[in-house]
């Protein structure tokens, strides 16, 4: 029973499988301009990889920093006129 009083019954018929059963097209042909588009990608992947280089540059010299720091020491006490221009006006 229908609390709302819409007894309104539809059926639907369904079909006992998927409308493409996930089964591959025809075979697509290649695009007239794809091995412009495969250069221009193996160019972009030549890039990240010459980029990945500088990254492990950058580490490598945070790290020494790092190292530097913690071996020296360093002044926390932030001075005003403390830049390296001014350290040698002073001297």
């Amino acid at each position: 029973m229908d609390p709302w009083g819409s007894e309104v019954v539809e059926t639907a018929e369904v079909a006992p499988e998927f409308e493409d059963n996930f089964k591959p097209a025809v075979e697509s042909e290649k695009l007239a301009d794809s091995a412009e588009y495969l250069a221009i990608l193996e160019r972009k992947l030549k890039a990240v990889r010459n980029k990945s280089k500088v990254v492990e540059n950058l580490s490598a010299y945070r790290e020494d920093c790092l190292n530097r720091l913690m071996r020296d020491g360093c002044d926390l006490d932030p001075v005003i006129g403390d830049t390296e221009g001014e350290k040698l006006l002073q001297e």
